[in-house]
């Protein structure tokens, strides 16, 4: 790594793939500190025994793919890795509803403002709805229990390639086509998705730029003087040295949860951050439901564990404001369903664990990464019948992320600011699993400690023309520090009622564009 560089990202999700592949396009020197580790195709996990090695923790498995961080109010998953929660999303590519942006959100992001960059995304997202060919059977079941419950089902856009093995027209890499193994949410083994890595990163790399996997940013100090260099202090994972490196302009691009934990934990060197700075967390309204054993003749045998994880919906948001949509996994994970059960796959001394680590979270010792010694799963009884359903809403995004007195991030959040959404979307799981003649399952809180478990946070360094009331303007630039930029999930102020990835990558690329310029 060299000493300085003219920009650093500081993730390689979503946010800082595209901010690195359009800076380097430029002609920019660009590094990348990432503190997760490079996934080749045989790296993802294969079965529940294989749980515990994907967990990531910084110290014991740095390795791991999963960063399961818990909080007091609140668990948040999210992946680890080049390519960020892209590895790991179900792929879907949907455009935020209009009416999300007629209020809190900065007078120039509009749904019409949007729209070019929602486009541009496209040419190496390249989302299309799952093919005809071969016929799917959890498309067919999950689209007769809508009709059912007077429903029609909408197949989405999803970032997946079918067809023939290829290179990727945007970047070169090489990817096979979709073999419908329902891997999306644990790592596709034949790159059949058009992650942010083999996108963006791979093209970002052909450019110039440089990625370092394995290294964890820490410290952030501002430029000594007006014009002068930003210096970005790293950890190399596990036990590795530390270092430094300099460049007058910084993307943090680390997650919703990782960007906003780097502004609060470098608060006093940073004093000038707005008092916004921590606010609007959103879960986007996450929520899971199932449907087991569905004796509905046209819904049985609704074979989750074969397709995409996602590929169909039914829209709610004109009078619920959420949407439902079917998912999926490999039959050896059902496992995973019957968490949602309410079986206890956590047992004895784990459990105890666990027990232990809820009481030190609720005294301030929060942001809790669980271990994998802290997990086992073991196989159980076949779900792959069942309708999953995967559910966001537009909740009241009114969380705030803040340092407890011990100095731990901590998230504090209630469902009573969004209790209708709540009490709609269990309304809408029963009502689909009753058309289904199915026993429903509603799991709202759930995870390691039992309590509200988002994969989809939102906020926490939002977007507002107002420094009072916004982290970064409407191009993620910080507010008074100028060279200093957010291009992440942390920057959306509201819930989206849809998948964030489009919208994310949308503001992203808009961001970078207007960067770009500057620079030049």
């Amino acid at each position: 790594m060299r000493p300085s560089y003219d920009a650093i990202v500081v993730g390689s999700g979503f946010g800082g793939g595209i901010a690195a592949c359009r800076l380097a396009e430029a002609g920019h020197s660009v590094c990348v500190l990432e503190r997760g580790r490079r996934f080749g195709r045989d790296d993802f996990p294969e079965s529940p025994e294989q749980a515990p090695e994907a967990l990531f923790h910084e110290k014991v498995n740095p390795g791991g793919l999963f960063d399961v961080r818990m909080m007091r109010d609140v668990t948040v998953i999210t992946a680890a890795g080049v390519g960020g929660g892209s590895l790991v999303y179900a792929n879907v590519q949907l455009t935020a509803p209009p009416d999300v942006f007629d209020a809190g959100w900065p007078e120039a992001v509009t749904a019409d403002e949007l729209t070019p960059w929602y486009t541009r995304t496209e040419d190496a997202l390249q989302p299309r709805t799952t093919p005809p060919d071969p016929p799917l059977r959890k498309v067919e079941a999950f689209a007769a229990a809508g009709r059912r419950a007077g429903r029609e089902a909408e197949l989405l856009p999803i970032a997946v390639h079918f067809g023939d093995a290829r290179e990727h027209p945007f970047s070169g890499a090489p990817q096979e086509g979709c073999q419908n193994l329902a891997r999306c949410d644990l790592g596709c083994p034949i790159h059949a998705k058009n992650t942010v890595d083999i996108t963006y990163i791979a093209r970002a790399e052909a450019h110039g730029a440089e990625v370092y996997p394995l290294h964890l940013v820490e410290g952030i100090v501002p430029p000594a003087s007006p014009g002068g260099p930003w210096r970005i202090a790293y950890r190399t994972l596990p036990d590795g040295p530390k270092g430094t490196v300099e460049a007058p302009t910084v993307v943090l691009a680390a997650g919703t949860i990782g960007s906003s934990r780097l502004l609060l934990t470098n608060g006093k060197r940073l004093k000038g951050l707005s008092p916004a700075l921590g606010s609007r967390f959103s879960g986007n309204g996450d929520a899971l439901g199932m449907a087991f054993e569905p004796k509905a003749p046209d819904v049985r045998d609704a074979r989750n564990d074969f397709g995409p994880v996602m590929t169909s919906r039914l829209d709610y948001g004109a009078e619920r404001r959420l949407m439902l949509a079917d998912g999926g996994l490999p039959a050896n994970f059902d496992v995973l369903l019957d968490v949602a059960r309410g079986v206890d796959v956590i047992r004895g001394w784990q459990r105890w664990l666990l027990r232990l680590r809820d009481v030190l979270i609720k005294v301030g010792w929060s942001d809790q990464a669980l271990r994998p010694r802290e997990v086992s799963l073991a196989e159980r009884q076949t779900n792959t019948d069942a309708l999953v359903f995967l559910m966001i809403g537009r909740d009241a995004a009114d969380g705030q992320m803040l340092l407890t007195p011990l100095r731990r991030f901590d998230i504090r959040w209630s469902k009573a600011g969004s209790a209708q959404l709540f009490a709609d979307l269990e309304r809408t799981a029963k009502e689909l699993a009753a058309a289904a003649d199915a026993t429903p399952v509603y799991a709202l809180e759930g995870g390691p400690l039992s309590n509200f478990a988002t994969v989809h946070p939102l906020g926490g360094c939002p977007m507002a023309d107002d420094p009072a009331r916004g982290v970064v303007d409407d191009g993620g630039a910080v507010h008074g520090y100028p060279g200093l930029y957010v291009l992440d999930g942390s920057i959306v102020p509201t819930s989206l009622g849809v998948n964030p990835s489009k919208t994310i990558a949308a503001l992203a690329e808009r961001g970078v564009e207007r960067l770009v310029e500057r620079l030049s």
